[in-house]
């Protein structure tokens, strides 16, 4: 392996790992609004929004394993 693609793999390992603790902390604030609101639009709007999230980590996680 050449020294470039090491430098590579590092700096999308930290590209992720950024990407990851944004996610995660979208999801707190999502979650957060979504426990005091009582209007049901803006709660189907979160659950859609939370979702995207979190299908989003689970593609940040697959693609740091790989």
């Amino acid at each position: 392996m050449k020294e470039g693609e090491d430098a590579e793999k590092v700096t999308m390992s930290i590209t992720l790992e950024k990407l990851e603790t944004t996610l995660l902390a979208k999801v707190q604030e999502i979650q957060d609004r979504m426990q005091h609101t009582d209007n049901a639009e803006e709660l189907q709007k979160l659950g859609t929004t939370l979702s995207g999230l979190l299908e989003n980590i689970e593609r940040t996680r697959k693609t740091k394993k790989a």
